[in-house]
């Protein structure tokens, strides 16, 4: 029995020695602990396993490391190796910030670009391995590193020594005890060694009894200055001088000073001449002097100059207004001033005239007027800016040529900004302003934009988004049929295709008309819509500003347009045209199919392929920060919603 019992324990044994394969766990760095969970049996030789082909968990531990615990598949090769790499725990760090052995408060720490807390810190839980370190305070320089985390929950530290940005200013004034101010804060009073943060900044003295003193002051960091003495000049007399009738030219010592009625204040002088002048009036002139600090009032009586004018209309009758004034029926001789008057004539039918004229002294006039019906005047005045019946403005651009994309060597270009030459000669009309909400929901009441972080995407002012290209058809040939015109785009085989010849209709721009509008109508192209180089301005538009850096991959450091999601359209300045948000907001669906096209030929008129599964996107919007996608070339596209895409509304002229 026991010698049966040995063979077969002597049998198994040589059975799993003959299927054991070797395998060899290789550990960076090497552990303290290791266990080996499976149904099959191990055996350790060495360093290596001799190991059933099967499944294997893996459990490993190295202080300062994460618990390592992985799953191996064994299979038949003879020998096998697997390798793992023991994750560090964070480390612990300490930062500081001094200056002249005084240590600074408050100084803003960022990790990789995010914001960490203010100095001094002790950052309990910091990724092992190489980290961007960057700090900044309002007055020193910007300082940025990178520090080597060791992690292994060790506690390290980084001490850090800020380089100033001010500079010491001296400033005296005769007299003594001016008050200083800098860019609008006062600092003191002279004689005074001042501390001034670098820039240009504007240098403002002030004492009761004298004139203000100011300058622009360019401040270099480190660099102190002392500004030679400043001699405060007493201030002026006060002049009021009003006239009968109002609005008399004032000219003193030979200086347009403006129109009465008038407050001014002058220089002490015992010596002036003052003139008034008035249209269709005669011209006063008279000498007079002023004390210092004196208040002195002038009062004036303008003798009238008339000429007389015939208003003659065809057909007779209607309501004549001269200066906005009802004087009567027109077919009349009108008594007036030697001054430009406005006259205007309304009559049921016709479409109201306007002219100005200036009577002269001994010498009738004549205003002959055929009055034009409606649809006459129409066709003699294109109005610059119309309104859709939701309230949306359009305004009017006048077609020109453009290249469209980017040249092959411009920073930031992308493959699909292929340059080419347009030529544009249909005028159009473009929205002033994206869509809002308040006015799509009123074509489809139902259409919520959403929630975006902690930004409503759905207030009646905001933008709308999450509406597909076809929604934004939809609702364009909604607004045509609301205002009277022939839609843009029809139905047919399955999806929204542009009549053709292409009508009136509302509809997307065309990307021509985008590009043109945005980068070209108004003047020389830049790179950027505030010009030629990075960062923006304050108040360049709504793009991925410091607020927005937790919901998007790049934002902007030190740029904040005080919105994380999209703003009301219309809220930052409009282009030279008046058009609001081609850049920033939200980027804007555009009716051409997206194509990457080589064709550099002139184009005239495109409205972009005749088919494809996209449709382009232009301009840049409130998630973007990369430099690349905010130049005026940026393409992108998409056909559903998206909660950064909204779209304007354009039509042809005719």
């Amino acid at each position: 029995m026991t010698i049966g019992i040995v063979f077969l324990m002597l049998s198994l044994a040589a059975l799993f020695m003959f299927n054991a394969r070797a395998v060899q766990l290789n550990f960076d760095p090497g552990v303290d602990e290791l266990s080996i969970n499976g149904s099959l049996p191990t055996y350790q030789l060495g360093e290596r396993y001799l190991m059933l082909t099967g499944t294997y968990e893996i459990s490993a531990q190295l202080e300062g490391h994460e618990t390592l615990i992985s799953t191996i598949a064994v299979g038949d090769e003879p020998e096998q190796a697997f390798d793992f790499t023991m994750k560090r725990l964070p480390g612990i760090v300490e930062i500081t910030a001094t200056h002249t052995d005084q240590q600074i408060l408050d100084a803003e720490v960022f990790i990789d670009q995010e914001l960490a807390g203010k100095t001094p810190i002790t950052l309990d839980s910091v990724a092992a391995g190489i980290r961007d370190l960057y700090i900044r305070h309002p007055r020193f320089q910007p300082y940025e590193t990178e520090i080597d985390v060791i992690g292994l929950r060790g506690f390290q530290t980084k001490a850090v020594d800020l380089t100033p940005a001010w500079a010491s200013i001296s400033i005296s004034t005769l007299p003594e005890g001016a008050v200083i101010g800098v860019d609008g804060v006062a600092v003191g009073f002279t004689p005074n060694d001042i501390e001034v943060i670098e820039g240009t900044r504007t240098l403002r003295l002030k004492k009761p009894g004298y004139k203000s003193w100011e300058s622009d002051l360019d401040v270099q960091a480190q660099v102190d200055q002392k500004l030679d003495e400043v001699v405060l000049v007493k201030s002026d007399g006060k002049l009021t001088i009003t006239s009968t009738p109002t609005g008399a030219n004032i000219t003193i010592a030979g200086r347009y000073r403006g129109q009465t009625p008038l407050a001014i204040a002058l220089p002490p002088n015992d010596n002036y001449e003052l003139i008034a002048t008035r249209a269709g009036h005669e011209s006063l002139t008279r000498l007079l002097a002023i004390e210092p600090e004196e208040d002195q009032n002038i009062r004036l009586t303008m003798k009238p100059i008339t000429g007389q004018v015939r208003v003659s209309v065809l057909p007779a009758g209607g309501t004549l207004f001269v200066d906005n004034e009802r004087v009567g029926e027109p077919n009349r001789v009108l008594e007036l001033t030697a001054r430009n008057h406005q006259i205007r004539i309304e009559q049921p039918g016709y479409a109201t005239y306007e002219t100005s004229i200036i009577p002269q002294q001994d010498f009738a006039q004549q205003i002959n007027v055929i009055m034009q019906t409606e649809a006459e005047a129409r066709t003699a005045a294109i109005p610059e800016r119309m309104t859709t019946a939701l309230g949306d403005v359009i305004r009017f651009v006048v077609p020109g040529s453009l290249k469209m994309g980017a040249g092959r060597r411009e920073p930031g270009r992308r493959s699909n900004e292929v340059e080419k030459t347009v030529d544009l000669t249909r005028a159009f009309y473009i929205g002033e302003k994206e869509i809002s909400n308040k006015s799509f929901n009123q074509f489809d009441p139902a259409h919520d934009a959403g929630v975006l972080g902690r930004a409503l995407l759905s207030e009646a002012e905001r933008p709308v988004v999450n509406v597909s290209w076809d929604q934004a058809v939809r609702f364009c040939n909604w607004l045509s049929e609301q205002d009277g015109l022939e839609p843009a785009y029809e139905f047919r085989d399955g999806s929204w295709s542009l009549v053709k010849p292409v009508n009136t209709g509302y509809r997307p721009p065309f990307e021509a008309e985008w590009a043109w509008a945005a980068r070209y109508a108004s003047g020389s192209p830049t790179r950027f819509p505030w010009g030629d180089n990075m960062p923006p301005p304050a108040g360049a538009g709504n793009f991925a500003d410091e607020s927005a850096a937790n919901m998007v991959p790049y934002s902007i450091i030190g740029y904040n347009d005080k919105f994380r999601g999209p703003a009301p359209p219309g809220t930052y300045n409009p282009n030279a045209l008046g058009i609001y948000d081609l850049t920033g907001n939200v980027s804007e669906w555009i009716h051409d199919y997206y194509a990457v096209e080589l064709l550099r030929e002139k184009l005239a008129d495109p409205t972009g392929p005749e088919s494809g599964d996209y449709h382009v996107i232009r301009g840049s919007n409130y998630t973007h920060g990369r430099f690349s996608e905010l130049r005026w070339t940026f393409r992108d596209y998409g056909f559903d919603g998206r909660p950064d895409v909204g779209f304007r509304i354009a039509r042809y002229l005719e």
